[in-house]
């Protein structure tokens, strides 16, 4: 006879079919399971490095080029001991491993140590060679090190350059953290709703099979718009709003350890922005936030008039080879107050000073009002005020010091249509001023 296939058959046979389901269910969940948790990792190192990496050039360039700037002066007049202090303020900043400053042919003449034992040596790493030869700012990269080159020039004639090391350690460190802490995250997570899955397969399919649309909704959607959200932080908006930093869990935890990251990058962005734009020793504009502002009063307007003044310290050098550079260093500060003091007296106009270098500060002079009295007038008395302000003695560390300046002064479009005539102008009026017997000011003779 042959054997029937009963109801007993039949009912093991759909057992056996709904286990081999299940069994294959469950291993399409699990292998999609682990193709999410990677695609997360991926997601996440990948946006952690690109923002951390781009932060960190963006960084680098701003550092460098304000530290070429800063070093100019102090290059120019050899001052080991400056230019010592200069390189130590750089090397305290974090991920700095080193700062050397050389000469055009390559030889070492400072590198922050107080021996200064590599002192003429001529560099010879790998990435000396067109860390030499660059003449714009240049960034290389070796391993873990990202080295940042600027040349220092002034005029033509090219000073020599510094070179900065940061290292690539911590943002590495931090990368593998971040990764291994959202790793972690994702096991657990991972877990939890595997056994949720297992359970509810022996319940039924279905309600498997809607757990796992339910868990890729929970987890990969929230972690792909956070990465939408990275690589809006990386084209620079900071202010971006994090989707699903209310949530509870553990995407809600790396949703806010994202948004503080950012805020911290927003602050330090702050700072290289105010590092980059304001004059270490007096606090006021340097020349890179002058240009910026010259450039903009000459688009902005429109035919109206403005002023730009030179003043320039009257015989500074002997203050510093006399009393030491850190009485010079106080007197340009107190300069610089004494200017701010005489512009903000003058209520008919409005002026933003600024320091060019060594002993050279500027300042643009906008009228404020709809008064009728001639610019000419208003620069007249706010001369005359500069003169009296600093004919004045002062007194630093205890010690009366007596020292004067001259002014020159151009006004716009009359004496120049473009930053260079501007400048040219103001700096035969000064030297003008100088001629005559310096503690006074003089107009352009055009204006």
């Amino acid at each position: 006879m042959k054997p029937r296939f009963g109801l007993q058959a039949r009912f093991l046979t759909l057992v056996c079919v709904a286990l081999l389901i299940s069994v294959v269910t469950l291993f399409i969940v699990l292998q999609r399971q682990w193709a999410m948790r990677k695609e997360v990792l991926e997601l996440s190192r990948s946006s952690i490095q690109t923002l951390v990496l781009n932060r960190l050039r963006d960084q680098a360039k701003a550092v460098g080029a304000n530290t070429a700037e800063a070093l100019i002066n102090p290059l120019y007049t050899f001052d080991l001991e400056i230019i010592g202090r200069i390189v130590r303020d750089v090397l305290v900043q974090p991920d700095v491993t080193y700062v050397i400053v050389f000469d055009p042919t390559g030889a070492i003449i400072h590198d922050g140590s107080d021996g200064i034992a590599s002192y003429g040596q001529v560099m010879s790493d790998p990435l000396a060679a067109l860390g030499i030869e660059s003449n714009a700012l240049l960034i290389q990269q070796d391993g873990d090190v990202f080295d940042v080159s600027a040349p220092i020039r002034i005029g033509d004639e090219r000073l020599g350059g510094v070179r900065i090391g940061y290292s690539l350690k911590s943002v590495r460190r931090y990368e593998d953290q971040a990764t291994e802490q959202l790793s972690s995250h994702l096991r657990e997570i991972g877990w939890r709703y595997l056994i949720g899955v297992v359970i509810l397969m022996v319940l039924a399919l279905g309600l498997g099979i809607v757990l796992s649309v339910i868990m890729q909704r929970s987890l990969v959607r929230p972690i792909r718009r956070l990465a939408e959200a990275a690589r809006e932080v990386e084209a620079g908006n900071l202010g971006i709003s994090f989707p699903g930093r209310d949530s509870g869990d553990e995407v809600g935890e790396l949703v806010r350890a994202f948004e503080r990251m950012t805020e911290g990058i927003a602050r330090r962005d702050r700072d290289i922005r105010r590092i980059a734009n304001t004059d270490s020793l007096t606090g006021l504009a340097n020349r890179r936030a002058f240009r910026e502002n010259l450039d903009n009063a000459i688009t902005t307007a429109n035919g109206n008039e403005f002023a730009l003044i030179l003043a320039d310290i009257d015989d500074f050098k002997p203050v510093n080879d006399q009393w030491g550079h850190d009485v010079g260093d106080k007197l340009l500060c107190r300069f610089a107050d004494r200017l701010r003091g005489v512009v903000n007296s003058i209520e008919e106009i409005e002026a933003k000073p600024a320091r060019l270098g060594g002993d050279e500060f500027i300042l643009i002079a906008h009228r404020v009002g709809d008064g009728d009295m001639p610019i000419h007038k208003i620069l007249d008395r706010l001369g005359r005020s500069l003169v009296d302000e600093f004919s004045r003695a002062t007194v630093i560390d205890g010690r009366t010091h007596q020292f004067s300046a001259s002014f020159g002064i151009a006004i716009f479009p009359a004496d120049g249509r473009n930053a260079a005539q501007l400048m040219k102008a103001a700096d035969l009026a000064m030297y003008a001023a100088k001629q005559d017997g310096k503690n006074r000011y003089r107009f352009h003779r055009r204006s």
